[in-house]
């Protein structure tokens, strides 16, 4: 059954929070913390799990981009040695221990994207990013089943995924989505991709980086069923968000299909711990209220809130 829905019916249930609530509002508790996967032992995994107790909500941990490792599947592991599909899945399952251990609230449930890129692609065929996509919605399937045994109502896991257009053709990335979309059984999948180079002054199907266009962006992040959006709204000019807004009306007006944004992320507190990153360090708040202005700029696009925020972290 499908996790999405239309954006009419978030609109009700939004309104219902609204009556009961008195806003839409993400409480702080829910402005989690994402992570570039640089230090995955089993001690730096529960520790990590542990220090986002305070925490509840959609999140990714990144394992950086598709290779083959020590006879497999694998992911390149930011620099570390790279991974095999299985230490994923370990490094992930302790990052859920730590959490059940230190988690301050019984309330608190996190979400947890395990996630790949499209990055350094294009020099891989199409069977084998076909499998690669197949391989990472196998894994993934069974962390979830996993938590769903140990951990029910303490963690869920979920698939995620970096599609950039400046790094890769969309036709090497569109395999990558088939394999992972064509899995019997797979899970919903984190969309955190930006729209590198697409229009921020028309919804016209224009142009993006390196052959894409927006109906391809939309494809990618919404078009297949497993996708649920959480773009990156890194800029602090909102140029990132005008152009989620604009593939949004397109996919509305041609498409009669548009986007329901599950939430933003940012990486500003990546940017801190690297000394900064000049027009790219919006603040969680700021990404979601950038997306969700815009959004609301045009009838056609609108939608009342935004679930997730969520922000970059290196964990190295």
């Amino acid at each position: 059954m499908s996790k999405r829905p239309a954006r009419w019916l978030a609109a009700v249930l939004c309104a219902l929070a609204i009556g009961a609530a008195g806003s839409c509002h993400v409480p702080e508790s829910h402005v989690t913390r994402s992570y570039y996967m640089a230090r995955n032992s089993k001690d730096d995994a529960v520790l990590l799990g542990c220090r986002n107790a305070d925490k509840t909500g959609r999140m990714t941990l990144f394992f950086g981009a598709p290779t083959w490792a020590r006879g497999g599947y694998g992911a390149t592991a930011w620099g570390a040695p790279d991974m095999h599909l299985w230490d994923i899945q370990n490094t992930v399952m302790d990052f859920i221990r730590g959490y059940a251990w230190c988690r301050t609230n019984s309330s608190h449930r996190i979400q947890i994207g395990i996630g790949t890129s499209n990055s350094t692609i294009d020099s891989r065929s199409v069977d084998w990013l076909q499998g690669h996509g197949r391989a990472w919605a196998t894994s993934v399937r069974n962390v979830a089943a996993w938590a769903n045994r140990y951990y029910p109502g303490v963690a869920q896991v979920y698939g995620a995924w970096d599609f950039e257009p400046s790094w890769s053709s969309f036709q090497k990335a569109d395999a990558w989505m088939n394999g992972y979309d064509g899995y019997p059984g797979r899970q919903p999948l984190f969309i955190n991709a930006s729209a590198d180079g697409c229009s921020t002054s028309n919804a016209n199907n224009s142009a993006c980086n390196n052959g894409w266009t927006q109906q391809r962006v939309w494809h990618l992040a919404w078009e297949h069923d497993p996708s649920l959006p959480i773009p990156q709204i890194y800029t602090t000019s909102g140029n990132q968000a005008r152009q989620w807004q604009l593939i949004d009306l397109w996919a509305t007006v041609n498409r009669r299909d548009g986007i329901y944004f599950y939430g933003t992320m940012t990486q500003w507190g990546a940017c801190q711990q690297v000394g900064g990153c000049r027009g790219t360090d919006n603040t969680p708040h700021n990404g979601h209220d950038q997306l969700l202005w815009w959004l609301n700029s045009d009838s056609r696009t609108s939608q009342p809130s935004l679930q997730t925020m969520t922000d970059m972290h290196w964990n190295s």
